[in-house]
């Protein structure tokens, strides 16, 4: 609803006033939030009756003692002591100076990167560690989401190549066509899968709006489609997927920190994916109805 990135840079190039149309947003997120946690907490009661219910039975243990041996701590249970709870603490104002220079600043990945390595250097030190010490486990935390690092570069390329390629216009320009053909009550609906289907060659939500809103805010005043539907087809057209394509890097790397294989996490999403569209559709089809602006 408030994501700067994506909801107010989308409004922006659409012309219309940064985070306006609160209302529906707020009982939209209100109704998805409620859908997802129903169905999590449905999978965990599930699985807590009977653990071979669990998608990834077998593979999450498996993956548990490897990571405790290779932490030296297989068997133990280890508590926080008073140093690594006060250490806990400290990052507290080291995200609230990262937020502050973010929401202010201008600062981006290279200054976040640089504070969360003083976070790092800072949790080391109070927590009674050597430099040394400090060292020898970033490298080991590295190591661990080395395979994840790849994949989101390699996810990233997809883009990049349809970019050098300028081929991303010809899309956008083709995908937009094809909407204007539609009936006028389920052209925003359109959108929205015009948006679904783009977010698979550009899952960053910034060059999503960046590369589409400029095509689909005139094309939604041709349809008679508000601009702020047409924000909400974005929305919703770069959100939903982001969890689902294998070429949204972040999800993908938190898949492969997680040890859940892609197709394991298929089965538990398209059942919920599947209710947030119909949700999505339903939002989308009351806002050109009433004319939501």
């Amino acid at each position: 609803m408030l994501n700067p990135i994506n909801t107010g840079l989308a409004q922006q190039i659409a012309g219309i006033e940064t985070y306006s149309g609160a209302g529906l947003r707020t009982a939209l997120f209100l109704v998805m939030i409620t859908l997802g946690s129903y169905w999590v907490i449905r999978y965990a009661r599930r699985v807590e009756k009977d653990p071979a219910k669990s998608l990834v039975y077998g593979e999450d243990e498996e993956l548990e003692k490897q990571r405790l041996y290779a932490s030296g701590a297989e068997g133990e249970a280890k508590r926080m002591n008073g140093r690594q709870k006060v250490s806990l603490l400290l990052c507290i104002p080291v995200l609230g100076v990262t937020i502050w220079g973010v929401s202010s600043q201008g600062w981006f990945m290279i200054e976040m990167a640089g504070m969360f390595l003083l976070m790092m250097l800072i949790i080391g030190l109070v927590s009674g560690l050597t430099p040394s010490a400090i060292s020898a486990s970033f490298s080991e935390g590295m190591r661990s989401v080395l395979e994840a690092a790849i994949i989101v570069g390699v996810a990233r390329s997809v883009a990049v190549i349809l970019e050098d390629g300028q081929i991303l216009d010809t899309i956008v320009h083709s995908l937009g066509d094809a909407v204007s053909g539609m009936p006028s009550e389920l052209s925003a609906v359109g959108m929205f899968a015009v948006q679904t289907g783009f977010n698979f060659v550009v899952p960053s939500g910034s060059g999503q709006a960046v590369v589409t809103m400029p095509i689909m805010a005139p094309l939604a005043d041709l349809l008679e489609v508000t601009r702020q539907t047409s924000v909400l087809a974005f929305q919703l057209g770069d959100g939903l997927t982001n969890i689902l394509y294998p070429t949204s890097g972040y999800f993908m790397a938190a898949l492969a920190i997680g040890g859940v294989r892609w197709e394991k996490w298929l089965k538990f999403y398209l059942p919920l994916f599947g209710l947030w569209v119909l949700t999505a559709i339903m939002f989308l089809v009351f806002a050109q109805i009433t004319g939501w602006s």
